[in-house]
């Protein structure tokens, strides 16, 4: 058996024992080689699967080895789902014995045996014509005398002054028509004088098995047959919950130990507290036990460094401890990291918590009030979102985030993990996660750039910028430098939204505001204005680098004045300037980046409002029809779920104000009366829309522009 894992191999000698059962076995031995009376009587070893009977069997074989006058044998009945084979077997088994311990008193059986060595003997192949074989055991086993070799094997035995000690075990593993062949061959069939039988099953369970054939056909009736049977029923020793919890732990510890993890304190104590107050009230049997320190051995190899390793040891417990808890978590996790508020409102849901409740009182019907408790205590301690359920809590998405960082089972990203055993498709590794940051700063931008998109290529934008953000407090100022780099310049990989979406949502979005909350945690104003500046010349494409612009510019609600003075902003709106007249050179601003021509002219503006004015009219008196464009470029863009694709609003009175600000409106009226004469503009009447509509064209925005300058001209009149 592999070394990580731990035999559910039965003990046998005294030094082994670790539940104080060795005494009482050995009484049972005192019990066989002490008796006088040569009538054969059966002894009933009692306890529940895993509870240690067969341990209790060997350590009572190993006592009656000691003394010359036993002849032990142990037989096999799972091997036999045929009566007739069983029979068969059995006497073999108990012939093969009888050879190896008597062979001085062999020939006094002689030709009077000759007949049943033929049977006891019989060889049933594993190939061939089994059948037909069967068939001549069947007739063979019918032409015997079974009272005379009961009779005669007694005279050998009570004349060699030897008594047979046969042990059956498991008998509750067999159907019910074998148990049934096993009692009647115990108690008709093979009743010898001089032969201790020592049973060892589950008394419930065969008695439940026993009861369908017999009597009332219930578990009384079972018990009642049982009781003609069994002369000696004994019931195993309840292995004591100090002894057990020890037994456990030492598993665990050796579990823990074979797989080279190491917990930290807080992490031993957690596991600890959850695992005494809520997992050993169910620890009854040693091998319960074993299989949690087996399924810990298989999972935490698979899944060390990729889960919250605490989460994972609990999360097996329930498989192992409370597996109808398991089954619930694994098949509904809606209700174990969903949400239990009814989306933006907030308020309870109230129908999903009344089946969640149901849920839970369903699954732990058939264990104790405290037993229940502890498995809730243990699941809100793993999934605290079922609080929002059962003690009207309320998470944030804080929350959520401290779960994702910390590999949580609580968090949507790891859940499924921990029950596929394996980092699922679509999925980043952690181990390859930490071990790409960790490399960060040894790495060439080229090399950093390759493994960003590796890991974007096995997951997705989303699941890359999520897991990064998670640990973007922990960057020193090094890496977070070349991360903001080598994301600015690949910022194509990081898509922007097409149609109607939250942008900050966006991986576009989330990558801007990665890079921000870099910049802004640093304390060096003079470092974050070298990378800024380095930034706004290398963030491609240029839309990248000006919304990284927008956001240091906008201030955030906490933020009690701006992050930069005006100076400092006006020596990087400078920059993104220069960037955007470069690459724009064979057209115009207003013209190759639309998106950012509002804020981009504001600012410039701001800063030198004549040498704007000097920009547009050299760009407009080359080619008027510029001037639409220009217009275009301050009209608002409305994204809508009811459109794939975004479209311009209305040209509002607060556009004029602003456009009109920046530009001379009498020069622009001038031109846009080239693009559309007063007779066309005036053919129709202006148009307004709602702001979910996508009818605007370019002359109903000329319209409108004509409007609001109508307006202000008649205004002093009124």
């Amino acid at each position: 058996m592999n070394k990580l894992f731990s035999s559910d191999k039965p003990v046998s000698r005294a030094d082994e024992d670790k539940f104080q059962r060795y005494d009482f076995s050995k009484g049972i031995a005192n019990i066989i080689t002490g008796r006088e009376e040569e009538s054969c009587i059966v002894i009933g070893v009692y306890g529940a699967w895993g509870e240690g009977k067969t341990s209790v069997i060997n350590f009572i074989e190993t006592e009656l080895n000691k003394e010359n006058n036993i002849i032990t044998i142990k037989f096999n009945p799972w091997r036999y789902n045929d009566e007739n084979l069983l029979l068969i077997h059995f006497f073999q088994t108990l012939a093969n014995a009888l050879d190896a311990n008597l062979k001085n008193r062999k020939e006094k059986i002689g030709d009077q045996l000759k007949k049943y060595a033929e049977l006891l003997t019989f060889d049933v192949p594993v190939f061939g014509n089994v059948g037909e074989k069967l068939k001549a055991a069947g007739e063979l086993l019918a032409g015997v005398d079974i009272e005379t070799l009961k009779e005669r094997i007694e005279d050998l035995l009570k004349k060699a002054k030897r008594k047979i000690a046969i042990f059956i075990d498991d008998i509750d593993r067999l159907d019910k028509t074998e148990i049934h062949s096993i009692f009647r061959l115990v108690k008709l069939t093979a009743d010898f004088a001089n032969t201790t039988y020592v049973l060892s099953f589950d008394d419930e369970m065969v008695s439940a098995a026993l009861g369908d054939r017999f009597g009332e056909g219930n578990q009384n009736s079972g018990q009642n047959f049982l009781e003609k049977i069994i002369q000696i029923p004994l019931k195993i020793p309840v292995a004591q919950p100090a002894a057990l919890q020890k037994f456990c732990f030492d598993i665990i510890n050796r579990s823990l130990e074979t797989n080279k993890i190491d917990l930290s304190d807080d992490e031993g104590r957690s596991f600890g507290n959850e695992f005494s107050q809520n997992i050993l009230i169910m620890l009854s049997t040693p091998r319960l036990a074993v299989r949690y320190g087996n399924t810990l051995s298989f999972s935490m190899p698979l899944l060390h460094k990729e889960v919250n390793m605490v989460d994972l040891m609990l999360i097996e417990a329930i498989k192992i401890f409370y597996p109808k808890y398991y089954q619930l978590v694994k098949s509904n996790p809606e209700y174990f990291i969903g949400s239990y508020s009814n989306g933006y409102s907030h308020e309870r849901n109230s129908e999903k918590i009344k089946l969640f409740n149901g849920l839970l009182e369903t699954t732990g019907a058939d264990l104790s009030k405290k037993q229940r408790q502890c498995i809730i205590n243990l699941l809100q301690r793993l999934f605290p979102m079922i609080r929002e359920a059962l003690q009207n809590y309320s998470y944030s998405r804080d929350s959520a985030n401290g779960w994702f960082k910390q590999q949580r089972i609580a968090s949507a990203k790891y859940f499924n993990r921990y029950f596929s055993y394996t980092v699922i498709e679509g999925e980043i590794s952690d181990i390859a996660f930490n071990n790409f940051i960790s490399e960060i700063p040894t790495q060439t931008d080229i090399e950093i750039s390759k493994s960003v998109k590796g890991l974007i290529q096995q997951s997705s934008p989303e699941t890359f910028l999520l897991k990064i953000r998670s640990r973007e407090e922990e960057f020193s100022w090094e890496v977070s430098v070349k991360l903001s780099r080598i994301i600015a310049s690949e910022s194509g990989l990081f898509p922007k939204p097409t149609g109607f979406s939250f942008r900050f949502a966006s991986p576009n979005g989330q990558a801007v505001f990665f890079i921000i909350q870099l910049i802004k945690r640093h304390a060096n104003k003079e470092e974050q204005l070298q990378l800024i500046d380095k930034l706004m010349n290398e963030a491609n494409p240029f839309e990248f680098a000006s919304e990284l612009f927008y956001e240091l510019k906008r201030k955030d609600k906490n933020e009690e004045k701006d992050f930069f003075s005006v100076k400092e902003y006006q020596t990087i709106v400078a920059h993104l300037i220069a960037r955007a007249l470069k690459e724009s050179v064979n057209s115009s601003i207003f013209e190759k980046f639309p998106d950012q021509t509002a804020y981009l002219f504001n600012e410039w503006g701001a800063k030198n409002k004549s040498q704007l004015t000097k920009y547009v009219k050299n760009i407009l008196q080359k080619d008027y029809s510029k001037s639409l464009d220009l217009l275009r470029a301050f009209t608002p863009t409305v994204f809508s779920t009811a459109y794939e694709n975004p479209f311009k609003s209305n040209f509002a009175k607060e556009d004029y104000a602003f456009f009109i600000a920046l530009f001379d409106k009498n020069y622009i009226k001038k031109l846009l009366n080239k693009v559309f004469p007063d007779k066309k503009l005036n053919k129709e009447k202006v148009k307004w829309s709602d702001r979910g509509d996508n009818n605007q064209t370019d002359i109903n925005m000329v319209r409108q522009f004509m409007h609001w300058f109508s307006e202000e001209e008649i205004t002093p009149t009124i």
